[in-house]
């Protein structure tokens, strides 16, 4: 049994509602027995499981123009069940190339998801999801998944100042965010210019790629909500551009803002 605890994104494509997704971002875990063929060792059993702040939602929908960026909703396209449980997922692998079957909840709502765990065990191979009957949220469609690696690199960008509350004049700064992520903590530094010439530090949770970051700017709170994507190259026409999505909670009428790995000709 192969060990695939650690950081996967989930990327789930509605079928019922197409040109919807949403991304499941999971710190999976995965269940250990006792290994009786040596003492006090331990092996995989193909249980896994995510739940709390293991688990977070990220809804896609379409944006408007050829090859912009799909908006981005933090907490999912599924509104909260009226019995609302929160998040959780678990199920069973049954080995390298074998079924990964799991059921999930998205803000109280249940899905049923029934895939193929890749010979590598480092991926999902394309499955479907389905709503158990009597969900809120009455969504199914396919879905992939990957083992993604810790976030971290430098992204450019404008950027509104982070305490203004409406941003009317738009973007007024120039942000460059570098990343670093150690287990579960991320920690951006931030450096900026333009209407502002300084630099402050922000850290908190990431999950797959989707994390909840805050600081302190000129002596007051503020905090981001983020995710890593890969945006539209009109150079080589796919999406290859790393990109970080980037909403000020602390001001959330601001517009919000995309950062990106620096091209060079």
């Amino acid at each position: 049994m192969p060990d695939i605890a650690g950081s996967w994104e989930f990327i789930l494509a509605s079928t019922a509602q197409p040109g919807y997704a949403t991304g499941m971002e999971a710190a999976l875990q995965e269940g250990q027995t006792l290994n009786s063929s040596g003492p006090g060792s331990y092996v995989f059993n193909g249980e896994i499981s995510a739940s709390g702040a293991q688990l977070n939602f990220v809804g896609f929908t379409p944006a408007a123009g050829q090859n912009n960026p799909p908006n981005i909703v933090f907490g999912g396209n599924c509104a909260p069940a009226a019995d609302n449980t929160g998040n959780s997922l678990t199920g069973s692998i049954s080995g390298v190339g074998g079924s990964m079957n799991f059921t999930f909840t998205e803000n109280g709502n249940v899905f049923n998801v029934n895939a193929t765990l890749d010979a590598s065990g480092q991926s999902l191979d394309s499955g479907t999801y389905t709503a158990q009957s009597g969900s809120s949220c009455n969504d199914s469609g396919t879905i992939t998944g990957k083992i993604v690696a810790k976030l971290s690199g430098t992204y450019t960008g404008p950027i509104c100042q982070p305490l203004d509350t409406s941003c009317e004049s738009g973007a007024n700064d120039t942000a460059t965010a570098t990343l670093s992520q150690s287990g579960t903590t991320l920690t951006v530094s931030m450096v900026l210019t333009g209407a502002d010439s300084t630099s402050f530090t922000l850290t908190g949770p990431v999950t797959g790629n989707e994390f909840t970051v805050q600081g302190t700017f000129q002596g007051s709170d503020v905090a981001y909500e983020g995710y890593y994507e890969l945006t539209y190259d009109a150079i080589t026409g796919a999406n290859d551009i790393p990109s970080l999505y980037l909403v000020n909670t602390t001001s959330p009428s601001q517009q919000a803002a995309l950062l990106t790995v620096p091209q060079t000709p």
